[in-house]
């Protein structure tokens, strides 16, 4: 454990020696939001590891992607709950088309600006500015910098796609963007649906990663990552948190979950990823996620663009070739639909060696929509 406290030391050291390059002129900021919608009455009492591996056993039986599945959730409020969040975000860029970030589980807005030494090529955020985007990256509600909220009763998923509508409003109203697209990772990409869904024509296009549509895979990500209560995991990072916010067992459960194949990614990267990049998670977060599904994916008017590496374990049981096709039909109400399933990466597609390829991908497809 001391060896890993000194590589994490050692690893966030080279965040403060890399410059920001000069093409991304970045600034930190607090956005306050406000949400009003119903919550989900999640039944799930975490208070240390035992507690995680019942749940996880919910999670994972073959029956939980049934109607009679067995998530923890007890039917939704009487009412709408407001709540008032301040959402931390970092903008980068001087204006033009803005692209909104929204990071997966286990994970920060770092993924989309990574801090290691000779991280540029593995930078979306820089590449999409070095292309004539602005971006605005953020941590979701009680991730990083943003408010530090129950991890059961206000870290749903309906909350924080409320919180992602309000970020739309803020591209187009307050940051004045010329068009808006949603990036999304994983758990963010469900997010990015929900929006896009919610804020029709407000959103001009969608690039989702991590995503294959729906959860038929999903059991060998709940199981390897071995969850653990992150504030007995980590004390010294994340011993403020609840028992509620969960985090992966290690370096090897998460790089089973979130790379692919060894020749396809740097180790030296997956050791950033878990030990500086990484955040926890809410409890409540899948279950209602789980809870929202299915999506109305027909809804979203944008057009649309899934991204994955080949060998993603959560979204496709480790190879995703072919599993993409339906999608189009899925997405009826979609101007265009694209995939790309053959990515040599795993879940994590911007932690890959094949970073840049699939970076250049995304703008192409933003380009020839327009944005």
């Amino acid at each position: 454990m001391f060896f890993y406290a000194l590589l994490a030391l050692g690893l966030a050291a080279t965040t403060f020696a890399r410059p920001y390059p000069t093409a991304s002129s970045c600034k930190e900021l607090t956005i306050p939001v406000t949400v009003n919608v119903p919550r989900f009455i999640v039944n799930a009492t975490i208070n240390d590891n035992w507690d995680v591996v019942a749940l996880t056993l919910n999670l994972t039986r073959r029956d939980f992607t049934n109607p009679t599945d067995p998530l923890p959730v007890a039917g939704t409020t009487a009412a709408p709950v407001q709540s008032k969040f301040n959402v931390g975000a970092t903008l980068c860029g001087i204006g033009g088309p803005m692209l909104v970030l929204t990071h997966g589980i286990i994970e920060s807005k770092r993924y989309w600006r990574p801090t290691f030494e000779d991280s540029e090529k593995y930078s979306f955020v820089d590449t999409a500015v070095a292309a004539g985007y602005s971006v605005l990256s953020y941590d979701r509600i009680g991730v990083g910098s943003s408010s530090k909220v129950n991890a059961i009763s206000d870290a749903q998923f309906q909350v924080e796609a409320a919180v992602l509508d309000s970020l739309v409003d803020y591209a187009r109203h307050t940051a004045n963007a010329t068009k808006v697209a949603l990036v999304g990772h994983s758990y963010g990409s469900y997010l990015t649906v929900a929006s896009a869904a919610s804020k029709k024509t407000a959103v001009d296009a969608i690039v989702l990663t991590g995503f294959a549509g729906n959860f038929t895979y999903f059991t060998p990500f709940l199981a390897g990552s071995a969850f653990r209560v992150a504030r007995t995991q980590d004390p010294a990072r994340w011993g403020s948190l609840d028992a509620g916010y969960l985090t992966s067992a290690d370096l090897y459960s998460e790089t089973y979950v979130y790379f692919g194949q060894e020749r396809d990614f740097e180790r030296r990267v997956a050791e950033w990823s878990h030990y500086v990049g990484s955040e926890p998670f809410a409890v409540g977060e899948l279950p209602s996620l789980l809870a929202s599904s299915p999506l109305d994916f027909g809804a979203v008017t944008a057009p649309v663009l899934v991204l994955q590496g080949q060998f993603d374990l959560s979204a496709c049981g480790g190879n995703c070739v072919g599993l993409l096709d339906g999608l189009k039909s899925e997405f009826a109400g979609a101007k265009v639909v694209e995939t790309v399933d053959n990515l040599p990466a795993g879940h994590n597609l911007n932690l890959h060696k094949v970073a840049p390829q699939a970076f250049e991908k995304v703008f192409d497809f933003l380009k020839r929509q327009g944005v």
